[in-house]
């Protein structure tokens, strides 16, 4: 094993994430030679070039893109150890970076954080909604948020922990009152669905099938609100949870699509993993999430 002083570790991320030795020479806050002299060393060390040097800064070779994987994780691994080996935070005075889609941070998440603040007045919440599953993936495996709240799957093959925190209905909704009696009319309907791909249109697929019955969406959109507000516009029938538009409905702005017929129900699920589970993130999912 090549015995190399981690600060060299560092200067390579950072000359690789900003693809330049100036940009990162003032990120560590030393000067540009200090930094292509560290990359020098690290080359000299692994007999290896790390970057390509070029006119508009430099970029990894390939020898350079399978350290990057490899130092991104053990750096992060670090970050992480750090922050639970320093942090004394429980809720009173901790910080929670949770990540969750929009809908289900307005009718799930929101409660709980309602709770939480109230009973813990200092504690900080950053809430990430604006980004994908694959995205909060992404950021729970390089340690930037504490867990996710969602209802996709994908987390399973990640070797994450997931568990399942409460099952909710799926509806179809409409801007005006419907009754089908007859399947066959589903056939007839224009159809405002989740990407085909979802796990959630897959069961409904799946469930229409047995029955004969095959949909095909005039307009696609995975983001709930753009399927709830095309609905409004009266554009097709929408499919969501029934409880991302519980006041929609309540305020007769949209219907619930009446159906002979049970659709699939969706899981919420708590996805995390216990190497990295803060105190404050563990206090928050027993306190709140698991005691309901």
């Amino acid at each position: 094993m090549l015995d190399i002083n981690l600060n060299l570790y560092k200067t390579f991320y950072m000359v690789a994430k900003m693809g330049s030795i100036t940009k990162a020479s003032a990120e560590l806050n030393v000067t540009p030679p200090s930094v292509s002299l560290s990359i020098s060393k690290l080359e000299e060390l692994f007999e290896v070039k790390l970057f390509d040097r070029n006119n508009d800064g430099v970029s990894l070779t390939d020898a350079g893109y399978e350290l990057l994987e490899h130092v991104k994780s053990a750096l992060a691994t670090l970050e992480i150890g750090e922050k639970l080996i320093v942090q004394k935070n429980d809720l009173a005075t901790g910080k929670l970076t949770i990540g969750c889609p929009s809908h289900l941070a307005s009718f799930y998440l929101m409660d709980y954080i309602v709770k939480a603040r109230k009973d813990y007045p200092n504690l900080q919440i950053s809430l990430i909604s604006g980004t994908s599953s694959e995205g909060m993936l992404e950021l729970i495996k390089n340690h930037k948020i504490d867990f996710i709240i969602d209802t996709l799957a994908i987390y399973q093959a990640e070797n994450f922990t997931v568990e399942q925190l409460q099952e909710v209905d799926n509806i179809f909704i409409s801007k005006f009152p419907i009754k089908i009696e007859n399947l066959e009319e589903l056939k007839s309907l224009k159809y405002i669905l989740n990407v085909n791909d979802t796990v959630t249109t897959k069961k409904l697929v799946e469930t229409l099938s047995k029955h004969n019955i095959s949909i095909e969406p005039s307009m696609e959109s995975e983001i709930t609100e753009v399927r709830i507000d095309a609905t409004k516009r009266d554009l097709g029938v929408g499919y969501v949870m029934k409880q991302a538009v519980k006041k929609e409905l309540e305020r007769k702005e949209i219907y619930e699509v009446q159906l002979p017929i049970k659709l699939p129900k969706s899981q919420i699920n708590l996805i995390y993993s216990k190497e990295q589970l803060t105190k404050a993130a563990k206090q928050f999912i027993k306190q709140y999430l698991k005691n309901n």
